[in-house]
């Protein structure tokens, strides 16, 4: 039986220039950064390996990642691709999160409703039967904390969502 999640975006607002890195290309991030941000910033949207040659670094005030870290099936893939959006953002940069929490063992078979800014909704569905890859919000942690200070940690309906800056410099650079 399918279970159904909510994510509330009613109130985020993404502030000066944005990375929107996703791999299914829903669509939410960029269509809300277009719609309510104003024309004097950017926004990037990048799917894939291949177009992250193209991103220029330290020049990000914000990054978001929908429903992104768990299309990556290996924890050394997501974590790489937390250290290229920690050269990618700016001093105190901000990173949003929102994924599901699956640990191994564990499978994530959901409906999504979304509640955008204007109110309407969309809705997609993830289905994520592979038990042997860990989502799991501690697992996320775990790689944010040499780059990212967690600010805020919300978890509803096995979907999380954090909040994290730019750490000064990662515990990598300094060794």
């Amino acid at each position: 039986m399918k279970k159904e999640a909510f994510i509330s975006l009613e109130k985020e607002i993404f502030k000066g220039d944005l990375l929107d890195i996703g791999f299914c290309n829903h669509g939410v991030i960029y269509n809300i950064y277009k719609q309510y941000t104003d024309e004097s910033n950017s926004i990037e949207y990048l799917e894939g390996e291949e177009a992250k040659g193209s991103i220029e670094q330290g020049v990000y005030d914000t990054c978001a990642l929908f429903l992104t870290l768990s299309g990556i099936k290996f924890t050394k893939a997501r974590s790489k691709l937390i250290q290229d959006i920690y050269k990618f953002l700016k001093k105190d940069g901000l990173l949003y999160i929102w994924d599901t929490d699956k640990g191994f063992f564990k499978t994530f078979n959901s409906k999504i409703k979304i509640v955008l800014p204007d109110k309407s909704t969309k809705q997609i569905y993830i289905k994520d039967l592979n038990i042997f890859k860990d989502s799991s919000k501690e697992n996320t942690m775990k790689i944010l904390q040499p780059y990212f200070e967690v600010l805020t940690l919300k978890n509803s309906d096995n979907i999380y969502y954090m909040i994290c800056r730019r750490r000064e410099k990662s515990e990598d650079e300094s060794n």
